[in-house]
């Protein structure tokens, strides 16, 4: 008995760790409030840098838009309640942000 629940926690490791998600969630909820899930599940409010770490060539970055105004995040643009993947190179990059009152900047470092 003990075997099968162990086979059964290795099974469930092996397919949490290879399904594909992106190496980078932003969620953004009603009011604008936005929060980041990275590659490891692990969640916290979205601050003035993203960094996006990840394999391969480019980074895959999501944003779900909960809202209901369209919203700009540097180089990430998503319509009202809608959810769209974004592919991006290693680098740095800047731009404004709707979902920060106060600092309306955000840089993204991919890595």
């Amino acid at each position: 008995m003990h075997y099968r629940a162990a086979a059964i926690t290795v099974g469930a490791a092996v397919i949490w760790f290879s399904w594909p998600r992106p190496d980078a969630q932003i969620r953004i909820a009603l009011g604008g409030i936005a929060t980041l899930t990275n590659a490891f599940g692990l969640t916290s409010a979205l601050g003035d840098t993203l960094r996006v770490g990840g394999g391969g060539a480019r980074r895959t970055v999501r944003v779900i838009n909960a809202d209901t105004l369209p919203h700009v995040l540097a180089m990430f643009s998503v319509n009202p309640n809608s959810q769209q993947d974004f592919s991006v190179p290693p680098g740095v990059y800047e731009g404004t942000c709707s979902v920060h009152k106060g600092n309306t900047q955000l840089t993204v470092l991919v890595r």
